[in-house]
């Protein structure tokens, strides 16, 4: 009974590990727009891009108006939930027209360039130099954070097989 109880308790440790505290693209793609290096509310998300962007996510005021009543652009949370809206959106069209998930780069784009991508058919190849040396750099960074995240996932996983492994033991 102890094994099946410790398989359950390493069962719920990688759920948690793996869940949503363990979201890396919040925090790359805040990092990447405005340098917000925790998802506690501080100076960028008072940051106003040059064409007006606001929050660490710097979203155009009349898209995010299309997304939210809300006016609360340097609430951290606030201004994820109309991130992710917009993100799904535009995530349901390339999947309908690629029939496959985005790379790290092609996420990039469709949330920085979404009409330049589209015109260029979602591919890399007819996407201007400049927009893809930058979403080629939010890539790498995403793949960073994503590698820190998983392995934060597996420590905590390690640390609960540890204690029930010692705790079987005893």
């Amino acid at each position: 009974m102890k094994t099946i109880t410790s398989l359950y308790a390493l069962f719920l440790a990688v759920t948690a590990a793996t869940t949503a505290s363990a979201e890396p693209l919040p925090y790359a793609l805040g990092l990447f727009e405005s340098g917000a290096e925790t998802f506690q509310r501080g100076a960028p998300d008072y940051k106003r891009g040059d064409s007006g962007e606001v929050s660490r996510y710097q979203i155009m005021p009349d898209v995010w108006k299309r997304y939210s009543k809300s006016r609360d652009f340097n609430n951290p949370a606030v201004a994820w939930e109309v991130a992710e809206k917009i993100l799904i959106e535009r995530l349901a069209k390339f999947r309908k027209r690629m029939h496959r998930e985005p790379t790290p780069t092609e996420l990039y784009l469709l949330w920085n360039k979404p009409g330049h991508f589209s015109a260029a058919k979602y591919s890399l190849s007819r996407v201007s130099n400049h927009y893809l040396n930058r979403a080629r750099r939010f890539g790498n960074l995403f793949r960073a954070v994503h590698i820190s995240y998983q392995k934060q996932a597996f420590d905590k996983v390690r640390r609960v097989a540890m204690t029930q492994t010692t705790a079987n033991k005893g």
